[in-house]
């Protein structure tokens, strides 16, 4: 049976990889841009099982032919666009960078990208900005599908057609079931693998089927509303979505099926089927593969090669130039390479096992080499090498994504001690552990750990990505605080300005943290924003009233300064590019204080009391070391080792500063560090 071309399918190509790349642009229309990899995936499922399904009706299917299609179809892009990243990542990338860049270059060639990037990094997080291969998971989910789903067929093949129907969709209620509760227990490796993503290609296989030798005998003003409802269906999910929506999960139905409704009902006698079947969306189709390969690196350099955040406009520049290349990668790199006029099967299968070897060897040189540090100035390697000035004992009993550690076991340091101060909050307490262990150690004094990764220390909320063990562990550390005669000190600090405003530190210099929003959800119904702060308030309050009526003495830490630029990487991009530095690295104290605002608002309406103690780290490091300032680097030594996390040198002296206040409230020993810092750094 003769397959016939449908530019309606490759004018849906292009409403899946148009959201995709201002979906990674940051453009706030596009929050769910990211189900245009979905669409892609129904689409595939279609096409490829259109025509393998049509050969082995026709017995004529080779797997031979098969793969050689899909290495002409997906190899010589990737090879060159990978090829491409080498030269800019060795100009601009830091080491550790550039041998994560060789890791995952390995990873592409086995087409297990989609593995190596979920044991590294979750596709939503901050630093999935700077990962130009990341984009390449979803290549990794097809071509391992594409691995089976052949050999499958042809082991089905003899069934009727309604039973390998019926079969298939099985299969696919299986996936999509296991991505349901993966979408809740596992959620980085359901995003990224295979048996999650199955049901979405075989949605598109299941219709290819359907649809094989038929016509679907509807009006055209059927055709017309069915296709326009798929339509709709992919744009709510672009519009409504965001990071925080489960994915894949029942949610992911929304994009796949209304692709499945264009696929089954656009036709080129509809409204639909003439939109998508316009030569310029059609082109934009055409070009979709290169579209979709070269935008991330394309954004990714940008971001490495500039000091201060894209703009808008930037990024607008930079979909244009992706169009650019994309254009001539399609008709130069593409096209000739799917010519076998041009180049013949033998030469495919050898090319492509070639350029695989060189690439991974490259990619295994880059990283034994720990990232070839010798092509850079060794202060940048130096500074870069500060994200790592941390306590690494802090996140073994630290409770991350996947791990789970009780209040109960969490870690005890100076465990021998008879008496014990509880340390409640989130990363940004845990830096805190090192410095006040070492300090209170001659004091009798032991710390118990109790740090959430993005979990502030107030019972009764939840966090707005879906993470449910903040809501128990809070409750859980409540319970365990109070019942605990010998925790006699509990001082609560986290990051309270990112979850009460619900949004990324931008210090309007430049520097804007990477990542998406996350805010804190009150467990009681709240009907606003304004409504939910408020609300988040009173559950602090009521969290710290509660430990003051069990005794317990509480220390309040106000937030800490955040700072916008990742400061070691700042500040080592700026000695590779040749510019030297005349003053500390340091942010607007006034952005600060609009940025505390509302959560000082609400802490200061807890009443005094007087086993409570109130610190503001601002009086650290903000007008204390440079005037208007707050300071992210003194003397030459960084206080910080990312965008907000102080590092060994921030946390003494910031512990210093709550040591001195417990000592005047008689809760410690008097100690003056705080005091000879201040006066170092200022002389």
């Amino acid at each position: 049976m003769k397959l016939f071309y449908r530019p309606e399918v490759d004018g849906l190509r292009a409403v899946a990889v148009i959201p995709v790349v201002l979906y990674h642009a940051g453009f706030d229309f596009f929050n769910g841009g990211y189900v245009g990899v979905d669409v892609f995936f129904v689409i595939s499922g279609y096409l490829i099982t259109n025509i393998i399904y049509n050969e082995m009706v026709g017995g004529n299917f080779s797997l031979i032919r098969f793969y050689e299609r899909r290495a002409r179809r997906i190899l010589p892009a990737l090879f060159f666009i990978t090829m491409i990243c080498l030269p800019f990542a060795w100009m601009w990338m830091l080491p550790n960078d550039f041998k994560e860049l060789s890791q995952s270059i390995m990873a592409v060639n086995a087409f297990v990208s989609n593995i190596f990037f979920w044991q590294q990094i979750d596709y939503f997080a901050g630093p999935a900005e700077l990962k130009p291969l990341l984009h390449t998971w979803s290549l990794a989910v097809e071509e391992q599908f594409y691995v089976f789903f052949p050999l499958f067929l042809l082991f089905v093949r003899r069934l009727r057609k309604e039973h390998f129907f019926l079969t298939l969709l099985l299969v696919s209620i299986l996936s999509l079931g296991l991505a349901e509760w993966g979408s809740r227990t596992h959620p980085s490796a359901n995003f990224y693998l295979l048996p999650t993503r199955a049901w979405e290609l075989l949605a598109g296989a299941m219709i290819a089927i359907a649809l094989h030798g038929r016509e679907l005998r509807f009006r055209s003003a059927f055709r017309d509303l069915g296709a326009f409802a798929g339509l709709a269906m992919i744009l709510y999910s672009v519009v409504m979505f965001d990071d925080d929506t489960p994915f894949p999960s029942l949610w992911t139905l929304i994009p796949v099926m209304g692709t499945s409704l264009v696929i089954l009902f656009s036709r080129n006698d509809t409204w639909s089927g003439r939109w998508l079947g316009w030569k310029p969306i059609v082109g934009i189709g055409l070009m979709s593969y290169s579209i979709y390969l070269w935008h991330q690196p394309v954004f990714v350099f940008a971001r490495e090669k500039s000091l201060v955040a894209l703009s808008s406009n930037d990024y607008l520049m930079l979909c244009v130039l992706t169009l650019v290349l994309s254009y001539f990668s399609w008709r130069f790199v593409e096209k000739p390479f799917r010519n076998k006029a041009f180049i013949g099967r033998n030469q495919v299968f050898a090319g492509a096992a070639g350029v695989s070897v060189l690439l991974i060897g490259l990619g295994l040189y880059g990283a034994v080499s720990q990232g070839v540090p010798g092509r850079l100035d060794p202060r940048a390697v130096q500074l870069a090498e500060m994200v790592d000035d941390r306590d690494p004992r802090v996140r073994e009993c630290q409770v991350l994504p996947g791990h789970y550690v009780s209040p109960e076991s969490s870690c005890v340091f100076n465990g021998e001690k008879p008496r014990l101060l509880a340390l409640w909050g989130d990363s940004q307490a845990g830096t805190l552990v090192k410095n006040l262990e070492r300090r209170l150690e001659t004091q009798g004094h032991g710390i118990k750990q109790l740090v959430h990764t993005n979990c502030l220390p107030i019972v009764g909320y939840r966090r707005s990505d879906g993470m449910d063990g903040c809501t128990r562990y809070n409750e859980e550390a409540i319970d365990f605080l109070i019942d605990h005669e010998e925790i006699e000190i509990v001082v609560m600090a986290a990051r309270y300005p990112l979850q009460f405003e619900g949004k990324r530190f931008d210090n309007r210099e430049g520097g804007v943290e990477a990542g998406h929003e996350l805010y804190a959800i009150p467990l009681k119904n709240s009907m606003g924003d304004d409504d939910r702060v408020e609300i988040m308030g009173q559950l602090m309050r009521d969290t710290v009233r509660s430990l003051l009526e069990a005794g317990k003495k509480v220390m309040l830490v106000y937030p800490i300064p955040e700072v916008g630029w990742n400061v070691p990487i700042h500040l080592a991009k700026e000695v590779m590019y040749g510019i030297e530095r005349t003053e500390p690295l340091s942010t607007s104290h006034d952005v600060f204080v609009e940025r505390v605002a509302s959560t000082y608002h609400h802490f200061d309406q807890l009443e005094d009391h007087k086993n409570l103690v109130r610190v503001k780290p601002e009086s650290v490091f903000c007008n204390t070391f440079i005037p208007d300032r707050c300071t992210a680097e003194l003397d030459g030594k960084l206080l910080y080792y990312d965008s907000f996390h102080l590092n060994n040198l921030g946390s003494k002296i910031l512990v210093g500063h709550l040591l001195n206040e417990m000592a005047v409230a008689g809760w410690v020993d008097s100690n003056n560090e705080l005091l000879i810092a201040k006066k170092k750094y200022a002389d």
